[in-house]
């Protein structure tokens, strides 16, 4: 049974990843998108090792797994799947890029599917993979016309970006690794921020170098890189030990929602009907893809049998 503190922290976890699209929003008035995930990480990885050192983690690379997971989470996860993921949402809006995030579950289990022997999927598992992508069309291309736009674009990053925290998420899971999850995302976002001020001096991403930055620039890089990073994932291991996965992951679903009603509020940003298909349809294919796991938490509770 869900104990009050359990949903306190679920709500708590989808304010704080749903928040990230609008937050980040604020940061690139001021920060072009990689230098903004590259200070963002740059904030994470000092709390998480001086959260390590103070708790004496064992924090060593031991095995090909250790070093699997970390290049997994340094590339994938921090590197395409925040730095790029972010460009895209420099070419849409807030909304657009937290309802593209729910794709991730769907994503990730259609590569567990092919890359985890233990986790093949099913006939209507593979129709509810093919009704998440029939969303994802939506709202790529709402209109059924493919032109090529900074918008469209910015939408094809995006998807870009889901597969990559996908597949990154079903890497660390196959890399087996003896890193406690602190440790390794620690090395993910140490490594990752400094590929991502790599990339950026790289690309020539040009900003202005103001010795004052906005206090809202500033209070943005604090957020994600404090509470957006180290506080959620610290409350989303958290919750994994005392929830289901399934109910972890379920909750995904609220952060597009937090992130649509932020971005509308703050911005005035338009939520579209596209936008409202095309979701429902990811979590109508997720659903789909996850049915058995919704009977057994439903029988858990006494609702279904």
């Amino acid at each position: 049974m869900a104990t009050y503190r359990d949903i306190r922290d679920l709500g708590l976890l989808a304010l704080l990843w749903g928040t990230i699209f609008p937050a980040t929003e604020i940061g690139l008035s001021t920060f072009p998108p990689l230098l903004l995930m590259a200070l963002r990480f740059d904030v994470a990885s000092l709390v998480m090792i001086g959260y390590i050192v103070l708790q004496g983690v064992d924090w060593w690379p031991r095995s090909r797994g250790d070093v699997l997971a970390i290049v997994a989470g340094s590339v994938l996860w921090t590197v395409i799947g925040n730095g790029i993921w972010y460009i895209g949402q420099d070419l849409t809006t807030s909304i657009f890029s937290g309802v593209m995030s729910s794709l991730v579950p769907v994503l990730t289990a259609g590569f567990a599917w092919v890359l985890l022997p233990t986790e093949r999927l099913r006939p209507l598992s593979i129709a509810g993979l093919g009704i998440g992508f029939v969303g994802v069309v939506i709202m790529l291309i709402p209109s059924g016309t493919v032109t090529l736009t900074g918008g469209l674009l910015g939408k094809a990053i995006l998807l870009g970006g889901a597969s990559s925290v996908a597949l990154s998420s079903v890497l660390i899971r196959y890399a087996d690794f003896s890193l406690s999850s602190i440790a390794q995302t620690a090395w993910s976002a140490a490594l990752g921020a400094v590929l991502l001020h790599g990339l950026s001096l790289l690309l020539g991403e040009a900003w202005s170098g103001e010795v004052e930055v906005p206090l809202s620039a500033g209070a943005a890089v604090v957020y994600l890189g404090v509470l957006s990073t180290v506080a959620a994932y610290l409350l989303y291991f958290s919750l994994l030990q005392r929830r289901s996965s399934f109910e972890v992951t379920l909750m995904m679903y609220l952060a597009p929602v937090v992130a649509a009603t932020a971005g509308w509020l703050l911005f005035g940003e338009p939520i579209t009907l596209p936008m409202v298909v095309g979701f429902f349809l990811v979590v109508v294919g997720f659903l789909l893809m996850k049915r058995r796991e919704i009977r057994t938490e439903l029988t858990r509770y006494g609702i279904a049998s």
